[in-house]
């Protein structure tokens, strides 16, 4: 007679569920973000406003909290979203690690959070 098998609950997996979870839901959102840029887009083609240059993250912050919800502005809004997503993963990596006492992955998750804070850092103040 074959013995049965059990599911127990494992609680060692929950820092690549809430890792995989903050990764779903980044996409999810980036990708809303963008599809209605372009339906705003195409219903009110005349709200489309072409600007000169990129805006900085302090512009799209402003644009979006003064409720200026232009097409332009949602569609760089999705991309920066996305771009943080994997910040936001790793930043819930190390917490989700913290809580499982898994300092291996802690120290891990930390270097990769360090490399990626000094590369933000790096772009923004010095480079830019």
């Amino acid at each position: 007679m074959p013995e049965s098998i059990s599911i127990s609950y494992d609680a060692r997996h929950d820092a690549e569920c809430w890792t995989g979870r903050v990764l779903r839901i980044g996409v999810w959102v980036s990708a809303s973000l963008m599809i209605a840029g372009l339906l705003f887009g195409a219903i009110y083609p005349s709200t489309i406003v072409a600007l000169s240059s990129n805006p900085t993250l302090g512009n799209l912050v402003m644009r979006m909290l003064s409720g200026s919800f232009d097409p332009v502005t949602l569609m760089f809004a999705g991309l920066v979203f996305l771009m943080f997503t994997p910040i936001l993963r790793v930043i819930t990596a190390v917490i989700g690690f913290g809580v499982e006492r898994d300092w291996r992955f802690v120290f891990v998750s930390s270097i990769v959070l360090f490399l990626l804070s000094g590369e933000i850092v790096y772009s923004i103040f010095i480079k830019g």
